[in-house]
């Protein structure tokens, strides 16, 4: 019974510790705005070379909110997320402007492609924790295991 007792207390503080990495590591990784792939994005979305200017003029003009928000450890995650939710609509709505309808359905079906992915290799990392939680566990009751008898 206080074998029990203990691994579902291990188990929910665990959780609880794991899930607000996730949610810290996830943030940090939608507050980003990766240069890098405007390339992709140019090729992608075949933008002339004045809409890829004004992409990169609209992305430096939101970036340092983007930043600033990261920044404020005083908000909670939820605060946070509607801000970012905002920001991103503003930011979309300037793009929106400039580029074709055919160019704006590409770009969302890129932006959903992404998070999908993004959501499968934070999966695979939570998985992968698990599993090594469980292997330290098991490692844990073979010592307790031989130190009992």
């Amino acid at each position: 019974m206080k074998k029990s007792l203990i691994l579902i207390l291990a188990s929910a503080l665990f959780s609880i510790s794991f899930a607000q990495e996730a949610t810290e590591k996830r943030s940090q990784r939608e507050f980003e705005i990766s240069y890098d792939d405007m390339d992709q994005v140019k090729v992608s979305l075949n933008l002339s070379d004045e809409q890829l200017q004004k992409w990169n003029q609209v992305n430096d003009k939101y970036y340092p909110n983007l930043k600033e928000l990261e920044q404020q450890d005083s908000l909670d995650f939820r605060t946070k997320s509607i801000q970012l939710k905002k920001i991103m609509e503003d930011r979309d709505a300037e793009l929106k402007e400039f580029v074709f309808a055919a160019q704006w359905d590409k770009y969302q079906n890129l932006k959903m492609q992404a998070r999908r992915e993004g959501m499968k290799s934070r999966r695979e990392e939570m998985m992968q924790k698990r599993k090594e939680m469980m292997e330290k566990r098991k490692q844990g009751q073979k010592e307790g295991d031989g130190g009992d008898q």
